[in-house]
């Protein structure tokens, strides 16, 4: 019910300023202003707003799931919106009120009765940015709490084909619905991608060296000079390198009908120990990907001790989830899979020739719990929320207020879509059909990878969607986002001290 939930956010956040008030009570300068912050927070419309807007969502999402989906679905909607929506409403909020903080004491004068005081600039700025993330660390909990305490109580609700909770219909085994959700969706996985194509190094140097010629030919049948045709030497050497490995790698995962080929999987010694179902994860594609086409795909794994053959009904151009026991893995702890196009046990083969992208084809394994998994994913969000909170506090040292927040949404929005940025700029065009630079598109390229670059470990961490997913966020992948974004924010601290130390925070009226 909403206003039960609605209550219980609002007391769990209620409670939890008070205990943060009590924590930053000691009489230290740094704690002072923290503490400030926190009553500004509560005293300010604008976060009221967007408090109420968070528990008033995060109340009201349950009742928008479709009773009548199966339960993983539920569950994986939402983990998606609630963890999702909570933490861009959250962001948004940190950003703003890291922004009007500092900018509103400087335009109200403010800042002058505060720094004629023994507050030296770092632990002014220190202060801001402590109540900033302790405001964004209160709300981030009460949204963790109510998503975690709500998944679990749909965790207990019966599942499709259930007629009570973990008890079949039917009356034996385990229902489809119970199992996608405890084995991929509520744990923790990691996962692989197939092993790339071993190459003969000395031969694929060769036909590069070829290929450059022939580029540097067409160069040269165009009217460039030879001057400007060896200065683009390497870099175009880099790109037929870049070009045909992806070209290999291609045709090794396109499969032509009633052929097959090898594929493996490495480093899943661990998944060979457990007793837990190996997750395949495929995706077929062939031709347009007819959404009316059904192929039929013969799986051989040589490693099981039965032979291991099997033939799954594939639809084109959607991922396919199969079971596997652990037995495919070999002593080594690879997954050997030979792959036919066609159905070996029929002796018929499919009209077109298929093929995998490059994440068509995922072994996972089960390796944690999902409360574990949640817990080191809220972690991550708040360490992104505290990178938020000192750019904002940052920017606000030198601009007003809507400048402040407008650089920092900016940046905000752009370290979310770097790992999108990149992808796209694999098919960016930066050149015509002859080879000829286009100047416009190579400057929107160049300043796209700068930023894609510069936030691919933010980019790369993607919380939520591990979440959602089953997906483990290591321990490893935690401490390297989180070095990342600790050197940013203390880089961006001390501009901040620096530029607060130099700037003339009040004028003498005379009065």
């Amino acid at each position: 019910p909403l206003a039960l939930g609605v209550l219980a956010l609002t007391g769990a956040f209620t409670t939890l300023m008070r205990l943060l008030a009590i924590v930053l009570s000691p009489s230290l300068a740094v704690l002072a202003v923290a503490r400030n912050v926190l009553a500004e927070a509560v005293r300010l419309r604008v976060s009221l707003l967007f408090i109420v807007l968070l528990i008033f969502g995060l109340a009201a999402l349950p009742g928008l799931l479709d009773p009548a989906q199966p339960l993983r679905y539920r569950v994986q909607s939402f983990l998606q919106y609630g963890t999702g929506g909570s933490f861009w409403l959250i962001a948004v909020l940190t950003v703003v009120f890291a922004a009007a903080t500092v900018a509103f004491e400087q335009r109200d004068k403010v800042i002058w009765q505060t720094m004629t005081k023994p507050v030296a600039p770092w632990q002014y700025i220190l202060g801001k940015w402590l109540g900033v993330s302790a405001l964004a660390a209160v709300l981030l909990t009460v949204s963790a709490s109510g998503i975690f305490l709500f998944v679990e109580y749909l965790r207990t609700q019966p599942a499709q084909d259930e007629r009570s909770a973990y008890v079949a219909a039917a009356g034996q085994g385990i229902t489809e619905d119970r199992l996608a959700l405890e084995t991929q969706i509520l744990t923790a996985r990691v996962a692989r991608t197939i092993d790339d194509a071993e190459l003969d190094d000395e031969q694929f140097e060769k036909n590069v060296e070829g290929r450059v010629e022939q580029e540097l030919a067409a160069l040269e049948e165009a009217g460039i000079s030879l001057e400007e045709r060896q200065s683009r030497r390497m870099q175009v050497a880099a790109k037929v390198r870049d070009s045909l490995r992806k070209s290999v790698q291609q045709v090794y995962r396109a499969i032509e009908p009633g052929q097959g080929e090898y594929f493996r999987f490495s480093g899943m010694k661990d998944a060979r120990e457990s007793e837990l179902p190996l997750i395949l994860r495929m995706k077929v594609d062939a031709g347009s990907n007819r959404p009316d086409a059904v192929y039929r795909v013969t799986m051989e794994f040589p490693a099981s001790p039965r032979g291991g053959v099997q033939v799954e009904e594939v639809v084109l151009g959607q991922f396919m989830v199969f079971r596997l026991l652990p037995g495919v893995v070999d002593a080594d702890g690879n997954v050997l899979i030979h792959v036919v196009n066609g159905d070996a046990l029929r002796r018929t083969v499919n009209p077109e020739t298929i093929s995998f992208p490059p994440d068509g084809l995922e072994m996972s394994y089960v390796v944690g719990g999902y409360r574990a998994n949640f817990a080191r994913v809220m972690a991550v969000l708040w360490v992104k929320l505290a990178f938020l909170a000192m750019l904002g506090v940052c920017a606000s040292t030198f601009l007003s207020f809507p400048v402040a927040c407008l650089v920092s949404l900016t940046v905000f929005v752009s370290a979310e879509g770097a790992g999108f940025l990149l992808d796209a700029l694999q098919n960016y065009a930066t050149e015509d059909r002859d080879g000829k630079m286009l100047l416009v598109p190579t400057l929107i390229a160049q300043v796209a990878r700068v930023v894609g670059t510069a936030f691919k470990v933010y980019a790369e961490l993607k919380p939520t969607g591990r979440l959602v997913d089953g997906l483990r966020l290591g321990w490893g992948a935690v401490a390297g986002g989180a070095g990342v974004l600790a050197v940013w924010t203390v880089l961006l601290y001390g501009a901040a001290v620096l530029i607060f130390r130099r700037r003339e925070l009040a004028t003498y009226s005379g009065q």
